[in-house]
């Protein structure tokens, strides 16, 4: 019976053997069949690679459309629409202001007085200057007038005197009287003829007098109504409506002729002068809407429109200035003010990438796109390609021509790449 037993045992034992042989086989072959099945994917592949310790490393990203006008903003100052300067025509005391500080005025309105004794002293001058030249102008009417009746004797005389000549010439030629009293006759006629010869050419110096006298009342005219203006010119005008925002002389001050009295400030529309870089300049035009934050009113947002822009910039600084309206019509917003402006952007979306990613080579723009990819190895092929750029705007670039959106572009590389260049993909890449 023990050796029964023994045979049985035998032949499990060996049975049991040939079975682990059997699997040991066939595990093998199994993993030798996936070797070889790994090996076949791996050279069916788009492309292979020997040393990928050798690849650049690169940072992919997705080209996308953006809007590049959603970061202009810039620090400006309120000031009124205009602001015009009340100034003193002539030269005097100061002895009146009428308005101070904050006070509105209307145009026309006398904002102040200069003293005008001296200006007032002339006047009067030239206005007795003036009467004493039309008195004389009145003589020298009168002397023409009187000169025409000593023309208008001298006329009759003469015509009285020819009728004698002729008379007593018949009477002589008669044999009635003697002839050298008809000759008395007329020598008296000829007396007569040179005496209205005088009393003519009295006349036109007389007219010529009178000539003379009114273009110096018209030139003493001039100047009474010049003197009279000057001292008019002592009361200080406001040439247009508004707020006094300064006063630049007090009471009492020597005012010199052209200097400045007070400001005058129109706080109808605000505007808000902006310096403007000249990298922003392709985004902003007249007329284009903006978000105005003023600090002394944190709680609102203003809307207004850029109304003039410089046509130069400043040499220094690269910037522009310009100005933008805002309505104000309580004059709640006085001048001197921060301003915060918020260029609204516009709604079109427009595709762009980061500016580093750009190659610039021979005045050419460049960018390498992803033309192949192996999302298994992590490894792509790149394609250098040549752009159109257009604005830039926080360090964004717009592509006008070259790449569509949805293309991989590669925005850093660990060295300078090639076109066609296999290249190692980073855990950063899109």
């Amino acid at each position: 019976m023990i050796q029964s037993l023994n045979s049985q045992y035998y032949v499990l034992r060996t049975v049991s053997t040939l079975l682990l042989t059997l699997i040991s086989v066939g595990l093998l072959s199994g993993c030798e069949f996936a070797s070889k099945q790994e090996s076949l994917l791996a050279r069916e592949s788009q492309f292979q690679f020997s040393n990928r310790k050798s690849l650049t490393k690169v940072d992919v990203a997705i080209a996308s459309a953006t809007n590049l006008g959603t970061t202009l903003g810039y620090i400006g100052t309120t000031q009124p629409i205009t602001e015009l300067s009340v100034r003193s025509q002539v030269s005097g005391t100061l002895v009146s202001l009428f308005v101070e500080i904050g006070d509105p005025v209307t145009k026309g309105q006398v904002v102040g007085q200069i003293d005008d004794s001296l200006l007032l002293a002339v006047v009067n001058q030239e206005q007795a200057e003036l009467a004493s030249l039309e008195s004389e102008l009145t003589r020298a009417k009168i002397e023409v007038k009187n000169a025409q009746i000593r023309v208008e004797s001298a006329l009759i005389q003469l015509e009285q005197a020819r009728n004698d000549r002729e008379r007593y010439q018949d009477l002589a030629q008669q044999g009635l009287i003697p002839q050298k009293e008809a000759e008395s006759f007329a020598t008296a006629a000829k007396v007569a003829k040179k005496t209205l010869l005088l009393a003519q050419e009295s006349v036109n110096i007389a007219q010529q007098a009178v000539t003379s006298a009114t273009s110096r009342v018209a030139v003493q005219k001039s100047v009474v109504a010049e003197s009279i203006q000057r001292q008019a010119y002592t009361n200080l005008i406001a040439e247009t409506q508004g707020i006094v925002t300064q006063k630049v002389n007090e009471k009492g001050n020597l005012v010199r002729e052209g200097e400045e009295v007070l400001k005058i400030g129109n706080f109808e529309q605000i505007k808000v002068a902006v310096l403007v870089s000249e990298l922003d300049l392709a985004n902003v035009a007249v007329g284009k809407t903006v978000e105005v934050k003023l600090d002394a009113f944190p709680n609102k947002i203003l809307i207004g429109q850029v109304s003039r822009i410089a046509p130069v910039a400043n040499i220094a600084t690269r910037q522009i200035p310009l100005e933008i309206l805002i309505s104000n019509p309580n004059n709640l917003i006085k001048g001197g003010l921060l301003a915060r402006v918020n260029f609204i952007p516009s709604e079109i979306s427009q595709l762009t990438i980061p500016e580093f990613a750009i190659v610039q080579e021979a005045g050419n723009n460049y960018v390498f796109v992803v033309s192949e990819e192996n999302t298994t190895t992590r490894e792509a092929r790149v394609t250098k390609r040549e752009v159109q750029l257009g604005n830039i705007s926080n360090q964004q670039v717009m592509i006008v021509k070259g790449i569509k959106s949805g293309e991989k572009i590669v925005i850093r590389s660990s060295k300078p790449l090639t076109d066609g260049e296999t290249v190692g993909l980073s855990i950063l890449s899109e």
